[in-house]
């Protein structure tokens, strides 16, 4: 491993993959680059590759985040949004033929009075 590795494992470990900022990393690059550390090229790069360490990283830890989250869902039996919105629409559908049908049922010949013994 060479020294810019260590440094950028460093930084990485010390400020932690989640909370690093793109200004957070550039002030601890800065202050190795005055303290002669690093050099200025040198600096920018490390910034850079951490960044993208983040974003990789950080993508990973979302999308476990995100699993879990929809695994503790699924058990304890709560409907997903799209789950929910088809069955408004299945609802919204059985409603319009039941008030169809019933219409229907209203206009029918002989179902004026209703309660007319069928012969």
């Amino acid at each position: 491993m060479g020294v810019r590795e260590a440094v950028e494992q460093a930084i990485f470990v010390a400020v932690g993959a989640a909370s690093l900022t793109r200004e957070r990393a550039e002030a601890i690059v800065g202050d190795l680059v005055y303290r002669e550390q690093l050099g200025e090229d040198e600096g920018r790069l490390t910034v850079d590759r951490l960044m993208e360490r983040v974003r990789i990283e950080g993508g990973g830890i979302m999308g476990r985040i995100d699993s879990g989250v929809q695994g503790a869902m699924r058990e304890l039996g709560v409907a997903h949004r799209d789950d929910v919105s088809d069955l408004n629409l299945r609802m919204g559908e059985l409603e319009h033929r039941i008030r169809l049908l019933e219409g229907a049922a209203g206009t029918a010949p002989g179902s004026a009075g209703g309660d007319e013994p069928l012969a």
